[in-house]
Formats: structure tokens, sequence, C-alpha cells
């Protein structure tokens, strides 16, 4: 039996041109400051942009954002949160606040097929979506229920985390979801590794983030956090990614 919330699925993503997940294979690489930063650029370019928080039980997208969690407004569903003119947030944080959430199995799907169905984007060029770390119930469950799901994947220069990248991107390939490419993040002009490892995957190489002391001291301004360096080249690599055709 198909759940009837497939289909609002359908007709809340129905004004969005593109919806791009950005994933990592573990945590600790940035793909949450990546995915706000990318936000926050592309709203300052003109674009109208929705960033949805899907990692359930450690939502993080606010604290970037500085958007204060507090139950959304309703009309035809529920509105997400503004954050600065053309970026809106979406997170389950709205509704849990800061208590834990923990979720298995259906819970976890239930949860997505939730915020999903009930959240009015509207018209926006970009829906934006931060995932939790690696191949869990919430990728398989996005790859099932967006179509048109596309992703960045976000690495830091580590061996490590160049080795469980090389996975991730293995398992993306199998499920038939397209990568727009890698960002190399945390940089101190050692990405070449990542572009190596990306181009032996036959992956585009999306750019190079700089290392930004600046970071943690804008956390939670967004006006000083969209003018750090690395924020800046985010947008470029995402600007490049949203200006290009969709791929096959």
């Amino acid at each position: 039996m198909i759940d009837p919330r497939q289909a609002g699925i359908r007709r809340r993503l129905a004004g969005v041109r593109r919806v791009i997940a950005f994933c990592s294979a573990k945590g600790g690489v940035g793909k949450s400051f990546c995915a706000a930063g990318a936000g926050l650029a592309l709203a300052r370019a003109g674009r109208t942009v929705g960033l949805l928080d899907l990692d359930l039980p450690a939502a993080s997208a606010h604290l970037f954002l500085g958007v204060q969690m507090r139950l959304p407004e309703e009309d035809r569903g529920i509105l997400p949160l503004p954050c600065v003119p053309g970026l809106a947030l979406m997170s389950a944080a709205a509704f849990t606040r800061e208590r834990a959430l923990a979720l298995r199995g259906s819970e976890v799907s239930d949860a997505i097929l939730e915020l999903l169905c009930v959240t009015q984007w509207g018209r926006r060029d970009a829906l934006l979506i931060d995932m939790p770390p690696g191949i869990g119930e919430e990728a398989l469950d996005l790859a099932r229920l967006v179509p048109q799901l596309e992703t960045v994947v976000v690495s830091t220069p580590s061996m490590v985390s160049l080795r469980v990248v090389e996975r991730l991107l293995a398992a993306l390939e199998q499920m038939r979801v397209p990568v727009l490419g890698v960002l190399a993040n945390m940089c101190r002009g050692d990405g070449d590794g990542v572009r190596r490892m990306a181009e032996r995957r036959g992956v585009a190489f999306a750019g190079e983030i700089p290392y930004d002391p600046g970071v943690e001291p804008a956390l939670g301004d967004p006006a000083a956090l969209g003018g750090l360096p690395a924020v800046r080249a985010i947008g470029e690599a995402l600007g490049a990614i949203l200006g290009g055709p969709r791929p096959s």
C-alpha cells in the first residue's frame, strides 16, 4: 500500500528547482557548515533557498545560522523558519528544541515523511538538505521519496576521510543517486588528494574550501558567517553547480 504522504511530498516539492543533499561518509568533516554556508551564500547571490536539517538526532543547522527554534507557523502546512532574506530553515529541532531525539527504523522513516510532506517550501531555486553522516535510513528513504535528489559529498584531505568517502561514492552509485561533486573542506592548500580521489571515482571535483579560523567566532551570526572566505568559496562552488545542467 502506498503511503499517501508520498504524494504530498511531490506536491510540496513541485515548486523547487533542485533538491541537493549534502552528504559525508563520517562526522567531523564540516558537512553541516557547508550546507548552511551554501544556503547563506546562495541567498546573498539572490537565490531563493530552503535548508532542511535531516540530521535528526544531532540537528545543528540552526546553531550555524542563529535561528531560534520555535514551533513553526501553519498555513496549509508548516512554514519553514526565516533566517535571512531568501533563506528559510526547517529542522526537527523546531519541535524537540534541545531534547534528545532517539529514533530507530520506522520511526526515522516516519519523521522524514512528516517533515517532507508538511513543510510548505513554495517556489525555490534549491532545497539543500543536511544529511547525517554515512548511508543510513535517512539516505535510503530520501533516495526513495525524492526522485530528483542530487548530492554533494563533503570530505577533508585526511587519509581516513578519503578512504571512507570512496565507499560512500560507491554506495551512491549503486543507489543511482547523482553526485554533483565532491567538496574538499578545511583545506590548507592540500586539497589535491580529494581532487584525485574524485577523478578516480569519475566524479566532479566541486572545489576546495579553505580552513577558516573565523568560523567559530561567527557561529550564530549569519551576517558574519556569510562574509567569511570559506563561505564565499562554498557559494562559488554551489553557484557553478546550480548554473549548470542537471546530470543525466
